[in-house]
């Protein structure tokens, strides 16, 4: 459990940067592209692959990853789902292999709705700096020119483009993992599927309250 809540608050790190970067429309996640399919390749302690859907405007997104973590000799299959409905306010973690889920509001997104631009701007840069994160570079991914966030306590680099992730580096040293784009194709219709929680998965909500 310890470390299935260390993996959710990281991902609620990250939602963050890609919500504070969106800041040309509160409505919008992803506010240059409407629609799109974009393929990762995991590398490093965890290898694997990663495949995420998103549609109006990042409203809607599902993180499909498959991936085997070697713990020194320990090997770890996982078969995730990710899904994250309104804008990001919900998120549901499904682990497709136990056919268990955890649903759970995300406590940063009212910081970043119903704020003009410049409440935005102000709102994200403290948000990045209480994290211990700093704006380092520009670097290309995949022919795309990305923002590269540092956070500075624990190493951890997220790459964004128009507010979308195309490279993620978590972990140091033996347990670094990098998880790289390898191909986006935008302006496509999504199967009404890639969004759906399969009816078989067992839910469960999780009052995000009570770590704070």
């Amino acid at each position: 459990m310890k470390r299935l809540i260390s993996c959710i608050l990281f991902f609620l790190l990250v939602i963050s940067y890609t919500n504070a970067d969106s800041v040309k429309s509160n409505t919008r996640r992803y506010p240059k592209s409407k629609s799109g399919i974009i393929k990762y390749n995991i590398s490093g302690t965890t290898t694997g692959t990663e495949v995420v859907y998103y549609e109006d405007w990042g409203r809607r997104e599902a993180i499909y990853t498959k991936s085997t973590t070697d713990l020194r000799g320990v090997i770890v299959d996982r078969n995730t789902l990710t899904i994250l409905e309104d804008n990001g306010l919900w998120i549901n973690n499904i682990d497709l292999n136990a056919r268990t889920g955890i649903r759970m509001k995300n406590p940063k997104y009212k910081e970043y709705i119903g704020l003009s631009r410049i409440e935005l701007e102000n709102t994200k840069k403290k948000s990045l700096k209480d994290a211990g994160a700093r704006r380092a570079e520009i670097e290309m991914v995949i022919g795309k020119p990305c923002f590269v966030w540092t956070v500075q306590y624990n190493g951890h680099e997220i790459y964004l483009w128009n507010g979308i992730i195309l490279k993620k580096v978590t972990g140091g040293g033996y347990l670094e993992t990098i998880t790289v784009a390898t191909e986006i194709t935008e302006s496509v219709n999504i199967p009404e599927e890639k969004f759906t929680i399969p009816p078989d998965i067992q839910m469960k909500t999780l009052d995000m309250s009570i770590f704070h």
